[in-house]
C-alpha cells in the first residue's frame, strides 16, 4: 500500500513540473501580433484617367463574402496618397489619375488595431488626356463640288490601336448656318451650300475606345479634330463615272457651272453608281427606270461558225441589275434625299436593289415605286441565241415567231422548234448587265406541244421530256459573270410529256424558287435530256412553244 502511495506522489510530481514547462513556452509568445489576412491576387485594367485593380481569384464579390481572417478594412497607397476603405474590397476603380505616367500601387488589409496585412503591390499606367492629344486619327478623304463636300473615310476609322463606334460633326455653311449631325459605323458627310472656291472646316467629334498594346481600355473616349475642305470653282472640270449616260442626257461639258441649270437626268437600270448627280447642284428629279432615253444592252457573239445579238430594246419587266447596287454607289442619292434637295425619283421595284434604301422617302411622295406586272412575256427575238454557238449538238431549227402552228387559245409570241442535232436545245438569255428578277417573278410558265407518240417511240423515247437548266452564263463564255456560275436544274426526268398530253398544247410551270439567291440570267431549255444515241430520226422531232412568260405566281 505504501508502494502505491508513493508511486502516485511522484506522478503528481511530474504533471506539475510538466505543465511549468508548458506555460514557460507560451509567455515566449505573449506579446506576439497575429496579422490580418492578405489578398491573394492584384490585376491591373486601364481606363481614361482612372484604372481597377482586381483583388479576389474568386471575382468581383460582395464584401460581405469577403473572409480573410481580422482583416476589416482596405487601404491603398500610390504616390503620397493613401485611401482607406471601411470594408474589405474585392476590386477598386481609381479614379483622377491625370497624369500619363506610372503609378505604384499598395495595396492591404488592416484589423481593428490597425495591422496591416502583407501588401500587393503592381505598376500601372492610365490613359490620358495626353495621349489623346497624341492619337492619330486618319483624315478624311472629300469628293467636293463648287458648293457640296462630301467626306468618307474608306479604310475605315478602327485601327490598331483604337475601336471606333461613331462621330458628331458641326460646320458653318455660306450663309453661316450650323449644320450638326451624327453618323454610326459607316461614317459619311454631305456638307451642302458650301461657298465655291473657298476653304471649309469641320469640326469632327469622335467616338472611339483606345488600344494599349492592342488592349481596349475600359473607358470610351472622344477626341476632337479639325478638317478643311478646299471647295472649287463652278468652272472647274469634274471626271464623270458615267460620261456616256450624261452624254445620253445631254450633258458634253462636265463643269459646275455648264450642269447648274439642269434638274433632271435619267439613269438606266444597268447604272453602275449614282455618284454623277453629285455636281448636278439644280438637280430636282431623278429617274432611274431607264425612260425611253435608255435601251437595254446588246450582247454579241461570233463562235461555231454563227453569229448572234440578243438584247436592245426597252427594259423588260423580268430583268433587272446584275447585282445590287453597292451603298458607296448609291450613297450619292441618299445624300441628296437627305438634305432635301430632291423633290422626285422614279423607281422600277426591285431594278437596282436599292427599295430598303428609298422606302424612307415614299411614304412623302418624294420617290415613286413603279410596280411590274404580274406577268411578263419574254419577247423572242431580243433574247433567244442560237444554241450552236455553245455546242453543235445544240442545234435546233427555229422558226420565232413561227409562221404555222398548232391551233390554240390564246397563243402569243409562238416558237416551233426542230431538233436537227442529238442535244437541240433552246437558249433564252438576257444581255450580261442583267439578270432575272426571280425575287418578284418566282415562276417560268408557258405552252407546249409535243410530236406524236409515232415519232416518240423506240430510240426517240427520250424525247419525250423537257429538261430546264438555269445558269449565269453559257459554258463557253466564263468572262460575263462577276459572280462564277450559279447553275441548278431539277434534272432531266422533271418535266415528262405523258402520252395522253402529246399532240395538243399544255400548261408547265417550272418553279424559280431555287434561284433567288442566285444571279441567274440564261434558261437552257434542252428537248430530251441530250441522251447518248445516234440521232437519224425517220421523221422530225418537232415541239412548239408559246407564251413563254416570268410570272409571280
Amino acid at each position: 500500500m505504501s508502494n502505491k502511495i508513493y508511486i502516485y506522489l511522484l506522478f503528481c510530481l511530474a504533471m506539475v513540473s510538466s505543465c511549468s514547462k508548458m506555460y514557460d513556452n507560451l509567455e515566449k509568445y505573449a506579446g506576439e501580433t497575429v496579422y490580418p489576412g492578405r489578398f491573394d491576387t492584384i490585376v491591373g485594367h486601364v481606363g481614361f484617367e482612372r484604372v481597377e485593380i482586381d483583388l479576389m481569384k474568386a471575382g468581383r464579390i460582395p464584401a460581405s463574402q469577403i473572409r480573410l481572417g481580422k482583416a476589416m478594412k482596405t487601404v491603398v497607397e500610390y504616390d503620397d496618397k493613401q485611401l482607406t476603405i471601411d470594408s474589405l474590397a474585392s476590386w477598386l476603380n481609381i479614379t483622377d489619375l491625370k497624369v500619363s505616367k506610372l503609378y505604384r500601387f499598395r495595396v492591404y488589409t488592416i484589423d481593428e488595431n490597425g495591422n496591416r496585412s502583407v501588401p500587393q503591390q503592381i505598376g500601372l499606367i492610365p490613359y490620358t488626356e495626353t495621349d489623346v492629344t497624341n492619337l492619330a486619327m486618319p483624315t478624311p478623304q472629300a469628293l467636293t463640288s463648287p458648293s457640296s463636300a462630301i467626306l468618307t473615310w474608306p479604310t475605315g476609322i478602327s485601327s490598331a490601336v483604337l475601336s471606333y463606334y461613331g462621330l458628331e460633326y458641326s460646320y458653318k455653311d455660306k450663309n453661316g448656318d450650323i449644320k450638326e449631325g451624327q453618323r454610326g459605323q459607316d461614317p459619311r458627310i454631305f456638307m451642302a451650300n458650301l461657298a465655291s472656291g473657298a476653304i471649309a472646316s469641320i469640326d469632327l467629334n469622335y467616338k472611339i475606345i483606345p488600344k494599349i498594346n492592342g488592349t481596349s481600355i475600359l473607358d470610351t473616349v472622344w477626341v476632337s479634330r479639325k478638317a478643311q475642305v478646299s471647295i472649287p470653282t463652278g468652272s472647274t472640270p469634274f471626271a464623270p463615272f458615267e460620261p456616256a449616260i450624261l452624254s445620253a442626257n445631254g450633258i458634253t461639258t462636265f463643269t459646275a457651272d455648264a450642269v447648274a441649270p439642269v434638274e433632271k437626268l435619267t439613269f438606266p437600270v444597268r447604272t453602275g453608281s449614282l455618284q454623277d448627280i453629285f455636281y448636278f447642284q439644280g438637280l430636282k428629279e431623278i429617274d432611274l427606270t431607264g425612260g425611253t432615253l435608255f435601251e437595254m444592252t446588246e450582247n454579241s457573239y461570233n463562235r461555231n461558225g454563227v453569229t448572234d445579238v440578243i438584247g436592245g430594246g426597252p427594259i423588260v419587266p423580268f430583268a433587272r441589275r446584275m447585282g445590287d447596287m453597292p451603298l458607296t454607289s448609291a450613297q450619292f442619292l441618299l445624300d441628296l434625299l437627305e438634305v432635301g434637295k430632291l423633290t422626285k425619283v422614279k423607281y422600277l421595284a426591285n431594278s437596282m436593289g436599292i427599295d430598303d434604301l428609298l422606302a424612307p422617302y415614299v411614304s412623302s411622295g418624294v420617290v415613286e415605286i413603279v410596280s411590274k406586272p404580274d406577268e411578263a412575256l419574254i419577247p423572242l427575238q431580243p433574247f433567244l441565241l442560237n444554241g450552236v454557238i455553245q455546242d453543235g449538238n445544240w442545234e435546233l431549227a427555229v422558226d420565232a415567231p413561227a409562221a404555222t402552228y398548232p391551233p390554240g387559245a390564246d397563243l402569243q409570241n409562238v416558237i416551233k422548234a426542230t431538233v436537227k442535232k442529238k442535244n437541240g436545245t433552246l437558249v433564252i438569255q438576257i444581255p450580261k448587265e442583267y439578270e432575272f428578277d426571280v425575287a418578284q417573278y418566282k415562276y417560268l410558265k408557258f405552252k407546249v406541244y409535243a410530236p406524236p407518240k409515232a415519232v416518240l417511240s423506240g430510240t426517240y423515247a427520250p424525247y419525250q421530256r423537257l429538261w430546264f437548266r438555269f445558269m449565269n452564263n453559257l459554258w463557253a463564255f466564263g468572262s460575263e459573270s462577276s459572280y462564277g456560275q450559279q447553275y441548278w436544274d431539277y434534272g432531266k426526268d422533271a418535266y415528262p410529256i405523258s402520252d395522253t398530253d402529246l399532240e395538243k398544247w399544255i400548261d408547265m410551270k417550272v418553279d424559280l424558287s431555287k434561284s433567288v439567291d442566285k444571279h441567274n440570267r440564261v434558261i437552257v431549255i434542252n428537248i430530251g435530256g441530250e441522251p447518248s444515241l445516234t440521232f437519224a430520226p425517220a421523221t422530225d422531232i418537232t415541239y412548239y412553244f408559246a407564251n413563254l412568260r416570268f410570272s409571280k405566281d
